[in-house]
């Protein structure tokens, strides 16, 4: 979809992106989290010459109707590792105060992960750019593409849950002018509620020190007519 594309445009722009397949990359190097675990599921088949995980021989095992326990295995190894990366990549983000950062997710809606979201952008493009996209990459065949595709929710339904929506089948530079768009309302609105945070935050404290001097004054006045009393 140029989903990879637009992920390098929104780090040009210094947005903090996090990528999970670059994460499952990161899992099945070699020393990576996923190795022990992936091949004492899978055996040593799955071992590249490198001693990380040969994505290429665990995808024979796991892609398919008929591999779908075996897929639903690896899910279970991979994915808790993969969100307990995006959870410290999203807490690191807050510590720094970025305004916004992006969860590069291939299977967003499927995985009901949206809710991790203020807002859902989808990157989409025509059905025969998105075909000819992915074939031409080294390890993609037809039958593995529409495995694939099978398990993904509609194009035409992921855009209409999306909160944005940005058209890579256009010429380039009108692509990347709707992610700079994109970036730039982000930027504005968070930035227009920390101003109204701030001000409302100022207001309270202004009211609570105006309530303060009010009671100070009441408990002089009170001190003053119990002393003239007492005379």
């Amino acid at each position: 979809m140029g989903k990879s594309t637009v992920s390098r445009w929104l780090q040009e722009m210094s947005v903090p992106l996090d990528d999970a397949d670059a994460t499952v990359h990161r899992l099945y190097a070699p020393a990576g989290d996923a190795v022990r675990p992936v091949t004492k599921a899978f055996g040593e088949k799955v071992v590249g010459k490198d001693g990380g995980i040969d994505r290429g021989a665990l995808s024979k095992l796991v892609v398919g109707e008929e591999n779908k326990e075996r897929l639903q295995q690896l899910e279970a190894i991979v994915h808790p590792l993969v969100e307990a990366s995006r959870d410290l990549f999203i807490a690191d983000a807050q510590k720094r105060n970025e305004p916004l950062c992006v969860l590069d997710i291939p299977l967003l809606f499927e995985k009901q992960l949206e809710k991790h979201c203020d807002l859902v952008v989808v990157v989409s493009a025509p059905a025969e750019q998105q075909r000819a996209r992915v074939l031409a990459r080294n390890d993609m065949t037809p039958e593995k593409f529409m495995a694939i595709l099978a398990k993904q929710v509609p194009d035409a339904e992921k855009r209409l849950m999306a909160d944005w929506v940005v058209d890579t089948g256009l010429a380039f530079e009108e692509s990347k002018a709707q992610v700079v768009a994109f970036v730039k309302e982000c930027r504005e609105k968070v930035a227009g509620e920390k101003k109204r945070e701030r001000t409302l935050y100022l207001l309270f404290m202004g009211a609570a020190l105006l309530a303060g001097a009010a009671a100070a004054m009441v408990a002089q006045r009170a001190l003053r007519r119990g002393g003239r009393s007492s005379l």
